[in-house]
């Protein structure tokens, strides 16, 4: 009796990435210079690849850093992208930036998260904003103060568990961002789609806070063409007021 061998970690790996982003050994080939044959011998442990063609690949896949590290790590090749505690020296410019950013964009909230939304940074409006200790933007919404804050919680819980499902698309089996989706999952159970005309064109929090209604809207701020890990996934999230009342409560000057 014949016993079927497990595929190789790079070769599993990279069938994995390729179905997940819905590309043909066709398309994938070809963006990386390469042939299909080449490639179905890589996705079947035929051959083994290159440094230099893991590069390739994880660059026609769009893979985020970690993901490319993981890539190279499962074809027995060393890390190519360094994650730095971002209180080191080489990213204190890059934090300084974040820094300058969040205070500069005062009288409005601003919060840095990590790639699990573990709060980084915040400035003084968005402290104010923070109930208790919890300092996961993911809890606060969906178990967390914030439930009973949000006006609009049933859709803003359902745009939040989309970015979720697409975090956890990004980076496949992290344990945190697992328990991050399934805490999401099963806040939003029972909650219908909203999916009619009338739905706005950008959704963001109305917060209920001291009576009255405080509509946002939201922007993230990221590095481009980042090289360590950390500042990959690092992300600012900027609020602005979606309407007169909304400024006049975070400057505190009424409308005329």
């Amino acid at each position: 009796m014949t016993s079927v061998q497990p595929s190789p970690p790079f070769a599993a790996a990279l069938r994995s990435w390729r179905r997940q982003r819905s590309t043909s050994q066709l398309a994938l080939a070809t963006a990386a210079g390469t042939t299909t044959r080449h490639l179905s011998f890589l996705e079947t442990g035929r051959s083994r690849p290159s440094a230099a063609m893991v590069h390739r690949l994880a660059e026609a896949l769009t893979l985020p850093l970690r993901a490319r590290n993981d890539l190279l790590a499962s074809a027995g090749f060393p890390p190519a992208y360094e994650e730095n505690p971002l209180g080191a020296p080489d990213l204190q410019p890059f934090r300084a930036v974040v820094s300058r950013l969040l205070q500069r964009h005062e009288p409005y909230p601003a919060f840095a998260v990590d790639g699990r939304w573990n709060l980084v940074d915040a400035n003084a409006p968005a402290a104010a904003l923070l109930a208790g200790e919890e300092r996961n933007l993911v809890r606060l919404l969906f178990t967390g103060a914030w439930r009973p804050m949000v006006d609009n919680w049933d859709e803003v819980a359902l745009l939040g568990l989309r970015r979720l499902e697409d975090d956890v698309a990004r980076h496949p089996g992290d344990p945190e961002l697992l328990d991050l989706l399934d805490l999401a999952t099963t806040a939003t159970r029972g909650i219908p789609p909203r999916t009619h005309p009338g739905s706005p064109l950008v959704l963001c929090p109305h917060f209920r806070i001291d009576g009255r209604i405080v509509r946002t809207v939201g922007m993230v701020a990221r590095f481009s063409s980042a090289r360590d890990v950390t500042l990959d996934e690092l992300r600012v999230e900027l609020v602005y007021p979606a309407d007169a009342e909304a400024e006049a409560f975070f400057t505190g000057v009424q409308p005329g």
